[in-house]
């Protein structure tokens, strides 16, 4: 059987592959990051494609020696991007990031025929014996720059977490790898393209289905939770008692310290999902038929909350304080507590409108029994 490529010459993917398709994902990351605004992603795929060319041109012709060099490079800028704060890549940050780079190229140029002395002269005397390679030699200085900015991303990601960071963080290993093992171009720059993109996606999750606030998800991905429920589950509707007048007392900042708290802590005492159903009220929907254990996570969740130490941080907001007639101390204790509504999935609520709606019910029970309490749906 003759190939469909005979007959169909445009049907034949293998010069794509070969050529286009590292374009076309680092392309396409770049067009993406200017929708996300995300000048992480625009200079790392932008860095990427401006190597990718001259490698293609042929411009690094008679000089692959130096090709490890600009790879290193490479990396050391993938982690100093992390180091920076996020913005959009047409901004007087952007262009000055652009500036730098091109700062960097040039002064490539001028130290490509100092290359090699710069190499034995920043070399480890050598490396231990049990690695694969380069055991007992001399590590090149693409692979100690290579080294160095993976071990940084790695350390940047904890303080700069998301998405973005680790697709950044995964691009940065992806060239460590490409020095070490020297992984073909068209490869590397193919993989790197795909990473980038799944980065913009993960942030595009992150933005329609988590609350940025509270860092729990939102309302649209409980609601998209509630499309495909499990058998067997129980529905919790949680409110923070009185919080329009701790608002109106202390202020929106510590409003939004409370919210911090709560939803820190119901994630924190309860094997359920959390999300942030509006303003003030959670839902957290808990799998499994014990409604009884449900009922007891749910009290302890209560006293954890009634009882957490809340300390006003408002140092450096006195004039603050004065123009909008808000009166609190710094380190002041406040208590926070909550009102909780509970139903469970039967054979009276069958769908989950119905275990929703019984579950706020009883939440309006519990309010109008005192607050501070748990009420469940009978």
């Amino acid at each position: 059987m003759l190939p469909l490529a005979q007959y169909l010459p445009w049907f034949d993917l293998t010069p794509l592959y070969n050529a286009q398709l590292p374009f076309l994902l680092l392309g396409a990351a770049l067009l993406l990051s200017f929708f996300y605004r995300s000048s992480w992603v625009a200079l790392a795929a932008l860095l990427l494609l401006v190597f990718l060319g001259i490698d293609r041109l042929g411009l690094l012709i008679g000089r692959e020696q130096d090709l490890p060099l600009y790879m290193g490079l490479i990396a050391i800028n993938l982690m100093l991007f992390i180091c920076c704060r996020d913005r959009s890549v047409l901004s007087f940050f952007g262009m000055a990031w652009l500036l730098a780079l091109t700062s960097q190229g040039v002064g490539l140029l001028g130290l490509q025929e100092y290359y090699g002395a710069l190499s034995q002269k920043f070399s480890l005397p050598h490396l231990p014996d049990w690695l694969p390679v380069y055991a007992g030699a001399s590590p090149p200085l693409p692979l100690m720059m290579c080294m160095a900015a993976s071990f940084g991303a790695f350390l940047l990601l904890g303080l700069y977490p998301g998405p973005t960071a680790m697709g950044l963080f995964s691009c940065t290993v992806l060239v460590l790898y490409g020095v070490w093992s020297e992984l073909p171009m068209v490869v590397l720059a193919s993989t790197a393209g795909f990473l980038l993109i799944a980065s913009l996606l993960g942030t595009s999750y992150e933005l329609a289905f988590r609350d940025e606030l509270t860092g729990v998800r939102s309302r649209r991905a409980f609601r998209y939770q509630m499309l495909t429920p499990s058998r067997h589950y129980c529905i919790a509707m949680i409110d923070i008692d009185y919080f329009k007048k701790l608002n109106d007392r202390f202020g929106h900042q510590v409003g939004d310290q409370v919210l911090r708290m709560v939803a820190s802590q119901i994630a924190r005492c309860s094997r359920g999902s959390v999300f942030r159903y509006g303003g003030e009220e959670f839902a957290l929907v808990i799998p499994g038929r014990d409604r009884a254990a449900a009922e007891r996570e749910l009290e302890s969740m209560r006293e954890k909350i009634a009882t957490y130490p809340m300390r006003l941080r408002s140092a450096g907001r006195v004039g603050d304080r004065r123009v909008l007639g808000l009166k609190f101390r710094s380190g002041q204790l406040i208590k926070v507590t909550v009102s909780i509504g509970l139903a469970q999935r039967g054979k009276q609520l069958k769908k989950p409108e119905s275990v929703l709606k019984a579950a706020d019910q009883a939440l309006y029970k519990a309010k109008r029994n005192g607050r501070n309490c748990l009420c469940v749906h009978s």
